[in-house]
């Protein structure tokens, strides 16, 4: 007689709770990519479109697709094998795609209210990005009202004094926006101060 092959034992809970895990995190990856996607279409300034030669909107083209690649929060560091630039991309990729939506975004000069837009949407991918390859850990900073009230007001603060027209103000414009970097940095030194006092 064969003798009839032995049941597999149920899943524990536990292990129930690890395979759900890996779904709510590809559920946020994928939110953070089509944030990223979009911060992408934002910052080539959308409005100028219809003015600009149909060549210049290859760069539109070329910015989702590298947000497509990039924005994706990077969990895990690939193992670098030597210090070739592509190998360091991918270890800083989502490092890189911040600075070049800050390049993009810069070239393109976009009206104030879109570049307010642009800003509180990187901050958000750039907490968003925190939060998933941070952990736990992150995923609290996140939930602190007082962090993110200091994150979202410093921006707020260097993007106005960045905004201001140098020729109305005159020779206040540079103090202005030194008073307004050091208040942003102090900002994020009593974030990172709180951070620290409480975990």
């Amino acid at each position: 007689m064969t003798p009839h092959p032995t049941p597999a034992p149920a899943p524990a809970p536990e292990a129930a709770q690890l395979w759900a895990v890996p779904s709510r995190s590809r559920d946020l990856e994928w939110s953070v990519r089509l944030l990223g996607c979009a911060i992408a279409v934002l910052v080539t300034d959308p409005t100028a479109w219809l003015s600009r030669p149909p060549i210049d909107l290859l760069l539109p083209l070329l910015a989702v697709v590298g947000a497509w690649f990039a924005a994706p929060p990077l969990t895990a560091r690939p193992v670098a094998s030597g210090f070739r630039w592509y190998t360091r991309l991918a270890r800083h990729r989502n490092t890189a795609f911040a600075v070049g939506c800050v390049l993009l975004a810069a070239a393109n000069r976009p009206p104030g209210w879109l570049a307010a837009c642009d800003t509180a949407l990187l901050l958000t991918y750039l907490l968003c990005v925190d939060a998933v390859a941070a952990g736990p850990p992150g995923a609290r900073l996140v939930r602190r009202p007082l962090a993110l009230l200091t994150a979202y007001g410093a921006s707020a603060l260097v993007l106005t004094a960045a905004l201001l027209p140098v020729a109305a103000t005159g020779t206040w414009a540079r103090l202005l926006a030194a008073l307004a970097l050091g208040a942003s940095g102090a900002a994020v030194a009593g974030a990172v101060w709180v951070r620290r006092d409480r975990t």
